[in-house]
């Protein structure tokens, strides 16, 4: 008898290890896969926003809204599936609706080519991204990336608006959050040399916000993004 209750005391201790890990691995391929949808929205903003920044949706007759309207799709087109995996990570509905609220007004406000508000907005759905990560992600040093992208690309939109004032703002914010990571002695040592150069083009950056000089912005804004 006590050998019959201690197999079936071993029994349940198995089961409930093999549920707990099963969870484990649901959650973690939940966040992988979210991981992918973020990264893959990322990429699309940034694509967005470096070819306006070059000019590459420049014509002769102005802005090819047609083809900003067509890039910004592609974020539409994942915006159910991440929307899903964000709630299965328990990322609040205020949230979840605050992406869709955003991503809706960034295309309202391209089909009215509004360029002004067109790269707030833009950068206005990027800065999302970073705040979503950190309620689930234990990779603390992506999301501080992905926050420094996100005032970089904040400091652009306000500069191309000619709010130099907030501009100025933001790109101190970005050093302040860049010496908080050069103060990770571990992650510094791992990448002193990448985080010395971002420092310095940060530098760069807020050099050519505090003269106000929207061109040269733009060369210091894509050095940086290109790099982090």
């Amino acid at each position: 008898m006590k050998k019959i209750l201690q197999s079936g005391i071993c029994i349940i201790f198995v089961l409930i290890c093999l549920t707990g890990c099963s969870y484990e691995k649901e959650e973690k391929t939940i966040q992988d896969k979210t991981n992918q949808e973020i990264s893959y929205v990322e990429d699309a903003i940034f694509l967005i926003a470096n070819k306006y920044v070059k000019g590459e949706y420049q014509t002769d007759n102005g802005l090819n809204w047609d083809a900003i309207f067509n890039d910004e799709k592609k974020i539409n087109d994942v915006l159910d599936s991440i929307l899903l995996d964000l709630s299965e990570l328990k990322i609040g509905n205020d949230h979840l609706v605050s992406f869709s609220n955003t991503l809706n007004q960034l295309i309202i406000t391209t089909s009215n080519k509004n360029e002004t508000d067109f790269m707030i907005r833009l950068s206005n759905l990027y800065a999302l991204l970073p705040q979503y990560m950190n309620q689930y992600s234990d990779n603390k040093n992506e999301v501080k990336k992905k926050e420094i992208k996100s005032i970089v690309l904040s400091s652009y939109s306000l500069a191309n608006a000619s709010n130099w004032t907030e501009a100025k703002t933001m790109i101190q914010s970005a050093e302040d959050n860049y010496n908080g990571m050069m103060n990770d002695v571990d992650y510094m040592q791992q990448n002193s040399y990448h985080l010395n150069r971002i420092y310095v083009l940060i530098e760069e950056l807020k050099n050519a916000t505090n003269l106000e000089n929207i061109d040269l912005m733009k060369a210091k804004y894509l050095a940086i993004i290109e790099k982090i």
